[in-house]
């Protein structure tokens, strides 16, 4: 039992470390992690002030992320906020047009060029989230990715406005990281409205 307590807290020390040496790219040009929240927070804050939507993709865990926080930015921000979670929808695209597709055909509809994109990838290599991306970038929305495992993966090199990549090899350490970062842009956005409300 000792053993699979000290396991566990060398996991959190791991997430730990490679969270916060994180490395992010804006507009292709290495910054760093500090700089890349800032840019996050900022690329988030213009869309609500705005109107514009902020989109999310994602698969597995990372869609779980995009179930959570888009619905925390809708909720906190009060950002138009949307994740393609509906299962008529992806089962009808899935089915019709390969699973590669399930992303890219609805927003290739919906998305617009003053949108956002979030694309969450582990990997980095998944071929839905890539074409997700794609549109983003065809359309000229706004892109933020968000991917791990090997720095040459497609998500970490696409010329997105901004990205993120978190240096690990576990999925668990990658999708908690992709989590916590995000979560901290929504959260902090979210406390500097209430700090304005109450001045």
């Amino acid at each position: 039992m000792l053993e699979a307590k000290n396991m566990s807290k060398d996991w959190l020390l791991d997430l730990n470390k490679a969270m916060l040496s994180s490395n992010c790219r804006q507009k292709g040009k290495d910054i760093c992690f500090e700089d890349g929240l800032i840019a996050a927070g900022h690329m988030i804050k213009k869309k609500i002030i705005f109107g514009n939507s902020v989109w999310w993709v994602g698969n597995g865990g990372s869609a779980a992320i995009c179930s959570h926080l888009s619905q925390d930015m809708l909720n906190k921000l009060g950002a138009k906020s949307i994740f393609l979670s509906d299962l008529s929808l992806l089962t009808c695209i899935s089915n019709d047009f390969g699973y590669e597709n399930v992303y890219q055909r609805p927003l290739q509809n919906f998305i617009q060029s003053d949108d956002l994109l979030v694309a969450i990838s582990s990997s980095g290599n998944s071929e839905n989230i890539l074409k997700s991306a794609e549109i983003a970038i065809e359309k000229r929305s706004s892109l933020i990715t968000l991917s791990g495992m090997n720095e040459d993966n497609k998500l970490w090199n696409l010329k997105s406005d901004l990205s993120f990549f978190v240096p690990s090899n576990l999925y668990g350490i990658i999708e908690v990281a992709h989590e916590a970062i995000l979560h901290a842009v929504i959260e902090c956005l979210w406390l500097e409205s209430k700090e304005k409300q109450n001045e």
